[in-house]
């Protein structure tokens, strides 16, 4: 809820008190809400997972492969897919706008 919502909530006729007991339970009930739905966002949060082969150069086919996952950790991330990459060095990133152009070709792993 933005300042403003919240300021014509709890606006009062000029000649009326404000209820603090009532203001603070709405707060404390606003607080809940958010932390439930951050709780509840971070807990499917996407990343990509890098795989690199140390023994291929960096301009060579087969360098890089990308997969998709959702886990609450980047270590999480990197333990789901460590089964599917062989001895290649693993880097987790979240998904995020940085990395759209790779997105697009990344493996998905449930």
């Amino acid at each position: 809820m933005c300042p403003s919502e919240m300021a014509a909530k709890t606006k009062t006729p000029p000649d009326a008190q404000i209820d603090l007991f009532a203001w603070a339970q709405e707060l404390e009930q606003d607080r809940e809400r958010v932390r439930d739905a951050n709780a509840e966002r971070a807990s499917r949060r996407g990343y990509l997972v890098f795989a690199t082969d140390p023994s291929v150069g960096p301009d060579e086919p087969g360098y890089q492969e990308i997969y998709a996952t959702e886990a609450k950790t980047p270590n999480q991330a990197v333990a789901k897919v460590r089964s599917l990459t062989g001895g290649r060095r693993l880097r987790a990133f979240l998904a995020t706008g940085r990395y759209r152009d790779e997105l697009a070709d990344a493996r998905w792993v449930a």
